[in-house]
């Protein structure tokens, strides 16, 4: 079964996404593969806060 996926739009600075997107395809990746190890490396390091933050919000 896939996971849903969404679509966004992000602003970064011109000349950091072309060096992103440069070696991305130098290392036979892609912005989105990427962005979204980035993104389950951060949530895995700040799992704990979140735990803290949904437990708050439950309250």
């Amino acid at each position: 079964m896939q996971k849903q996926m969404i679509h966004k739009t992000i602003r970064v600075e011109k000349d950091l996404w072309e060096k992103f997107m440069k070696i991305t395809r130098y290392k036979d990746s892609d912005a989105s593969k990427e962005i979204r190890k980035f993104i389950k490396r951060y949530l895995a390091e700040n799992s704990q806060l979140f735990l803290e933050m949904e437990s708050k919000s439950s309250k």
